[in-house]
This record gives structure tokens, sequence and C-alpha cells, in this order.
């Protein structure tokens, strides 16, 4: 039997988790999400920090299956650990301070993985919910299944941190609760880049995955690229 999993989906799942862990710890003034507790007080995981060793240097999140090992530096020397189940490994250079938005994200991604195992409770629902066990895949077919759990999880990870009504709580603060402004192609006058920036920061996250958020939600005003460059830019003039 195929199983399947949508965005729209996802987005539910996510802000429901995000309003239960806050009504159970009793934070609705909170502005900035707590994934800490989240994972560890809700989710019941454990977070540590090491520093990786594995070649792939993109990899800076783990959630550990008690199984699969992950290469680390310990005392300057590359060492491969089998780190116990339900284990969130981080990568140790994200504790610091400039790097707080991507470490938030990337805790944020790995608990989506393990809501996923059971949201999707099938051996290859951490790749794909519509993955096919007994099926012969190229190598092709594989990396587009991987990719698409990706942002499976990115989904779910942003829904989790970014929900619906803390972005909502974000544009009325700082947007007179109004959609953001933005022209054809994404393009952001100056003012409410800054105005985007404000609410990223307030909600603990990046000005990108901010402005992605928001596009996920239907809440950029996509207005004509010649209304800025007339008005904004004010070029053109009498031509």
């Amino acid at each position: 039997m195929k199983t399947f999993t949508s965005f729209h989906e996802l987005d539910a799942l996510g802000e429901g988790l995000s309003k239960d862990y806050i009504s159970r710890t009793h934070r609705w003034n909170a502005r900035c999400f707590d994934i800490e507790g989240f994972i560890t007080d809700y989710l019941g995981l454990h977070i540590i920090y090491e520093s990786f060793a594995e070649k792939d240097r993109s990899k800076i999140g783990f959630l550990a299956n008690g199984v699969t090992p992950l290469l680390v530096y310990r005392d300057g020397v590359t060492a491969s650990i089998v780190f116990p189940k339900d284990t969130i490994v981080i990568e140790r250079f994200l504790l610091r301070p400039e790097e707080s938005s991507r470490r938030r994200f990337t805790l944020a991604h790995e608990a989506a993985h393990k809501i996923m195992e059971k949201h999707v409770p099938r051996p290859a629902a951490c790749f794909h919910s519509e993955y096919d066990a007994e099926a012969t895949y190229t190598e092709e077919d594989l990396k587009r299944i991987f990719s698409l759990n990706e942002n499976l999880t990115n989904r779910l990870g942003a829904a989790i941190i970014m929900p619906g009504f803390l972005i909502a709580k974000a544009l009325k603060k700082y947007n007179n609760a109004q959609m953001l402004r933005c022209y054809d192609g994404g393009i952001l006058a100056p003012e409410d880049k800054l105005n985007a920036q404000r609410m990223a920061d307030s909600l603990g996250v990046s000005y990108s995955a901010f402005l992605n958020r928001l596009k996920e939600l239907s809440l950029l005003d996509v207005r004509p690229l010649s209304e800025y460059i007339t008005g904004g830019l004010q070029f053109g003039g009498d031509l």
C-alpha cells in the first residue's frame, strides 16, 4: 500500500504540534519558538554537539538510529561513533552566536525526521512516502526520491519553528498585520527587506528561511515590478 503526505498536511501537523507544546508549557506570549525544549521535553529526544569529520561537509545535523555510525573528531582524532537511538547530533560550530538561526533550523529539521518516522511508519519513509522497497530504481531516481524527502522534512521543520500563528504575530507587530510587500521576481524594497529581517530575528530564523515560509503560506503581497521601478526607484522619467 502506498503512503503519501502533502505539504498542506505537514503544515497542519507542524502547527498543531507547536500549538500543543506551547499550550502545555504556557508560553503563549513567546514570539520565538523554543525548539530545544520541544525536542527534549516534548519529543523525548536528546541533543548533543560534536565536531563532524564526515567527508560531506554539508552534513551538520544527524538523527541517530543506534546503528549507523557518525564520524566525529575526538581529541583531534577521527572516531566512528554509534550514538544512542533518538539522539540528535549537531555540528559544534553552530553553537556560535552568529549561527543561531542556522542551528535552530537544523534542530527543527532533525526533529521533523523523527516525527516523519511516526507519521509515515515505513522503512523507506525517511526518503519518500511513495518509495516502493520492491521496485528497482536508477541512481537518478534515488537522488530524486531522497531530495523530495528532504524537502518534505524541511517543510515540516519550518512549520514547527515558524507556525502560521507565530508568523501572524510577527506581521501584526512589525507590518500592521499586513502581508509583506514584494515585487515580481521576489524583489523587495529596502524598507521591506529591513522589516523582513526584524520579523525573522523575532522568530529566531534566517531572512531567507522567513521569506520562504511567507511564500509557502501565501503571505507575500506580490506586485508588478514596474510599480517599484517607477514609484520606488523613480526611474523612467517622462519617457
